[in-house]
């Protein structure tokens, strides 16, 4: 901003000095003098340095625009991969959820098949002792008791079945001690990979998040940088509008107009008026559109409404694109916005001299949709002393009488 409101005060100075220069003499009438021609001359170079300067916040604008968009395209990105990191965090938050209660309930059974196990041990272990301290009686019991021989070998084989059913079983409990333990280890070790896939994406998530933190502030920056042009655009659209308003002044002084009625601005077969001279929504807003605006094929020629001097032949960034304006003398100005194209040879000599005499009817440039457009259309425009009027009262597409006399407005 500093920057723009010192630019501000030197274009200020310059149109005080501007205004009291001498230079040779260029008068077309008795009210134009040799410091109008000098003024005229220097307000119109500067006029020109300001809608340089008007490309250049224009090309800024639209590269910072570019810039924020695509920062904001990238936010979005992280923030979706952010999405998707905590939608894995929770799905393994719930897996090892899952893992330790299944690790409880295998601490449980393993802690209850021991015990269980140690019981049965000790039983085992005692019935052993037992017939190891009676030895031989044990067996020499079994064969006096027995009624026979047949009856021995049941009795011994029903000891010796039991001595491997013991065996057997515990044998049993320790392959399904062995079972819960080989489960329970695979479940710590899935715990474990878990836990470290979950430490993984928390640490990509913090990564992203601070990725995230980082665009934001790039994006504020660039904002504030949009915000910053934008309000150096609004004060040189200001400035341009002061040097067009001294322009005018001293070119009605220049010139006097020829007289006669205004033309349309096109070939009559280009006669809908699609935006009229009235209160409109533009863009969500409600404005006053202080124009005309005239549908027609790109490349269609527009015509100058009346005899004058081009003062004004190039681009804006006040959403006029290319841009002629026309002064017809007496306070009289016609504007032609958006079009595609220039007359090459009108073009030449305005860059040359600044200025160009037209006649009526002489084509100055070519239909387009550039600037602040939504298609290819003219956007027309009167001025009388500054102010708009409305160009449906003084133009008719078929050359017929318009409502009023464009000579009204000079009396």
């Amino acid at each position: 901003m500093k920057k723009i409101i010192s630019f501000t005060l030197v274009f200020t100075v310059v149109l005080t000095l501007i205004f009291s220069a001498t230079a040779p003499a260029l008068a077309e009438t008795d009210e134009f003098t040799q410091e109008d021609a000098a003024s005229l001359e220097s307000a119109q170079k500067k006029l020109d340095e300001i809608n340089e300067r008007q490309k250049e916040l224009s090309s800024d604008l639209k590269k910072y625009s570019s810039q924020k968009d695509s920062e904001v395209k990238a936010k979005q990105t992280l923030e979706q991969k952010i999405s998707a990191t905590e939608e894995k965090i929770s799905t393994i938050e719930w897996v090892l959820e899952n893992l330790d209660e299944r690790l409880q309930e295998k601490n449980a059974e393993l802690e209850y098949t021991q015990l269980e196990y140690d019981a049965y041990y000790e039983k085992y272990v005692a019935r052993i002792r037992e017939n190891y301290e009676m030895g031989t009686a044990t067996y020499l019991e079994v064969l006096l008791m027995s009624e026979n021989f047949s009856d021995m070998l049941t009795r011994y084989d029903y000891i010796r079945d039991m001595m491997d059913y013991d065996k057997q079983l515990l044998e049993t409990m320790q392959e399904n001690i062995a079972f819960i333990e080989a489960l329970r280890s695979d479940i710590i070790s899935d715990q474990q990979m878990q836990q470290q896939a979950l430490s993984d994406l928390t640490i990509e998530k913090q990564s992203q998040s601070s990725q995230v933190e980082e665009l934001n502030d790039r994006i504020s920056y660039i904002a504030s940088n949009i915000d910053n042009l934008r309000d150096e655009q609004e004060e040189f659209a200001r400035l341009e509008a002061e040097f067009e308003a001294e322009i005018n002044k001293l070119l009605d002084k220049k010139k006097k107009y020829a007289g006669g009625t205004f033309i349309w601005p096109l070939d009559s077969k280009w006669s809908r008026i699609s935006s009229p001279f009235d209160w409109r929504t533009y863009k969500g807003k409600k404005e006053f559109h202080y124009a005309i605006d005239i549908p027609a094929d790109k490349g269609s020629p527009v015509y100058a409404s009346a005899d004058g001097t081009i003062i004004y032949y190039g681009w804006t960034n006040t959403g006029g694109g290319n841009k002629c304006v026309i002064d017809h003398g007496s306070k009289l100005v016609t504007h032609y916005n958006h079009m595609s194209a220039f007359v090459p040879e009108l073009q030449k000599k305005f860059k040359e001299t600044g200025s160009v005499d037209v006649k009526k009817g002489d084509i100055i440039g070519y239909v387009g949709s550039t600037g602040n457009s939504t298609g290819n259309h003219l956007d027309y425009k009167i001025l009388y002393d500054g102010t708009a009027v409305n160009p449906a009262d003084y133009v008719t597409p078929d050359g017929s009488t318009p409502k009023k006399d464009i000579m009204d407005l000079l009396k």
